[in-house]
């Protein structure tokens, strides 16, 4: 074995032709030497591939170094980052949500400041318990702050950044916290919607609007859409004039897109902190949807009253004549409903949603064809769109009764 000068390798010449390279870079933990070995064509093709070997290796080290002084909350961002930046696997508004869940329930509290390193389970189950316990954020919230966590570290032993995975030794335990609470919790089919005569109330005050101006209507006749097609609010921003089409005697629309307000994170245009975003279809359920009598009616109506008519435009506009965004048109549901007096439990666009699914299953349909018309799973339908219950006035109060039930 032919060796180097002032301690720098050696050579050793294989009966094949090829060059194998042994060099001492370090020491391991125990104090012995951390050997790297390199097999080339030559000896120069050695020192090529020792010096490339011994630079990744420099560069691993220096990533475990750091990761063992990371506190929690830097872990949890530098995970992000690398979904972000070389994955890509996060639409803008999972991002901003993540950061969200990170900055609001990690960062803020001590366990965000401690090193990730040598954090143990019962600190993890413990910062859970406690947001819990302050009963300002949902279950899923908080269940959400586990996922971030856990998954921050997974990410951290596969790196080889970390040997052990502190969420798994609570994991069970964790679980089973939430499982209750999500029983406990559980509507039972008591979930919000429409009472029959709200659904008339609500059409009604669309078709008393016929003389009033375009941007009055476009509110009452957009709630009409969503409470008989069950589109998202996500999707009905996004939804352009091209998108609505007539074939035969049936009146369609393509749901393609959703749109939704990120944080601006363009260095050019500081002045804006918050950007409109298009991206995929939640869960990529792109569909092409056919309408009832009463939606094509209504959104047939917001075509010919629009300001805007190139194939191009958005359905759904503000009285600036500009697209709509989701927090915006919840926002102006929400005073719809004000204004037409309906109850403080009735709240937000999405109990449109709610109430169209629960229609449509009142009407004979699958729980299957539900989902493929909403773009939904037939679990989360079930679970959080069905409502087995109808309210009835009593007097002065209202009752929620349960429906007869039937074989679908």
């Amino acid at each position: 074995m032919k060796r180097r000068k002032n301690g720098e390798g050696s050579f050793e010449h294989l009966p094949d032709g090829r060059v194998r390279m042994r060099k001492q870079h370090g020491n391991l933990p125990n104090g012995r030497p951390q050997i790297l070995t390199v097999t080339g064509k030559s000896e120069t093709d050695c020192l090529k591939m020792m010096k490339k070997k011994e630079a990744e290796y420099e560069n691993c080290y220096n990533k475990e170094k750091i990761a063992k002084t990371m506190t929690l909350a830097e872990l949890c961002y530098a995970h992000l980052d690398f979904h972000v930046g070389e994955t890509n696997r996060l639409k803008p508004k999972s991002r901003d949500r993540r950061e969200g869940t990170i900055r609001n329930q990690i960062e803020k509290y001590p366990i965000g400041r401690m090193q990730a390193f040598s954090l143990t389970g019962d600190e993890i189950y413990n910062h859970i318990v406690m947001l819990i316990n302050l009963g300002t954020l949902s279950i899923s919230s908080v269940e959400k702050t586990y996922n971030v966590i856990n998954s921050a570290y997974k990410w951290a032993v596969a790196k080889k950044y970390y040997k052990e995975n502190p969420c798994l030794e609570m994991a069970d335990e964790i679980k089973d916290i939430f499982k209750k609470l999500e029983t406990k919790n559980s509507s039972d089919g008591f979930v919000t919607i429409l009472s029959d005569d709200q659904i008339e109330s609500l059409k009604q005050y669309s078709e008393s609007l016929g003389d009033k101006c375009w941007h009055q209507r476009m509110m009452p006749l957009s709630s009409v859409v969503l409470l008989e097609a069950g589109l998202r609010e996500g999707e009905f921003c996004a939804l352009r004039r091209r998108d609505c089409y007539s074939s035969g005697e049936k009146y369609l629309i393509d749901i393609n897109k959703t749109r939704n307000i990120i944080e601006n994170r363009d260095k050019k245009d500081e002045d804006t902190s918050f950007v409109a975003n298009e991206n995929e279809v939640k869960n990529w359920h792109n569909r092409t949807i056919i309408l009832n009598h009463d939606a094509t009616v209504a959104l047939s109506e917001m075509l010919r009253i629009s300001p805007l008519t190139d194939p191009d435009d958005y359905v759904l506009l503000n009285r600036r004549k500009k697209p709509s965004n989701p927090s915006n048109f919840d926002k102006n549901i929400k005073t719809l409903f004000r204004r037409i007096g309906f109850p403080d439990e009735i709240s937000g666009a999405h109990i449109l949603r709610r109430t169209c699914a629960t229609q449509m299953y009142d009407n004979g349909c699958s729980i299957e064809d539900i989902a493929a018309y909403l773009g939904d799973t037939p679990e989360t339908i079930l679970k959080h769109y069905i409502s087995l219950t109808k309210k009835i006035v009593v007097g002065n109060s209202i009752k929620n009764a349960v429906n007869y039930p039937t074989k679908k």
